[in-house]
């Protein structure tokens, strides 16, 4: 195989560039897009697989968090799917990630909430090679939100739950309102869109948005 290496270049010349410009303008925040997802707690990784902790498949970028290699399958009252990874490590509680489309193929009636906020979220069944789960509260749409650690929050003059804006650049781009700021120590600035949201505006994992504080 022969190696593009103009190709390389130019790819690692964009990317330092593009956290460049990030470090120059804060307001400038990477986009992360995720698809559905489960989180899953101790005693519920333990019915489904057998096992105590999930294994790592890919880090992502928050600091501590990955992409497992297990995966479940989803059901609803409508339909299914077969394959969704679950994501590590372990929670407080299980939910089940989805967005707006999943719900309807599903036939599940899932609130827009934020991640562990579990009290609306609609029903859902979860199987694995060992058996399965049923959570009453457990099917979400996950908020629109941006992580930062304290300094980002505090150099962009937001704090934990605030809401922002973020503007998009791209043929299909636009504004949208309503990202929940969520603070934590450990965590790198990165925003959170579902697969319909980024889908909507053109999107991908990897473009950048532009904080506008409400």
């Amino acid at each position: 195989m022969v190696l593009d290496t103009t190709a390389l270049v130019d790819e690692i010349t964009h990317k330092v560039w593009d956290r460049l410009e990030c470090l120059m303008d804060p307001t400038r925040v990477v986009l992360g897009v995720s698809n559905r997802h489960v989180h899953l707690n101790e005693a519920d990784l333990k019915t489904l697989f057998g096992i105590d902790a999930l294994t790592k498949y890919r880090q992502v970028r928050q600091p501590n968090e990955f992409a497992a290699e297990q995966f479940v399958a989803v059901h609803g009252p409508k339909g299914s799917f077969a394959k969704v990874r679950a994501m590590g490590p372990c929670r407080a509680k299980s939910q089940v990630e989805l967005s707006r489309t999943d719900c309807f193929t599903l036939g599940v009636k899932a609130p827009v909430t934020q991640s562990g906020h579990l009290e609306t979220a609609g029903p859902i069944d979860i199987e694995g090679p060992l058996g399965s789960i049923h959570l009453e509260h457990g099917a979400m749409v996950a908020a629109r939100h941006v992580h930062l650690a304290p300094a980002d929050a505090a150099e962009l003059g937001v704090k934990d739950q605030d809401l922002v804006k973020f503007a998009f650049g791209g043929q299909r781009g636009g504004v949208l309102d309503n990202f929940i700021v969520r603070v934590k120590s450990d965590w790198v600035p990165e925003i959170h869109l579902d697969t319909d949201e980024a889908n909507a505006l053109g999107l991908k994992h990897g473009d950048f948005g532009k904080l506008i504080k409400e």
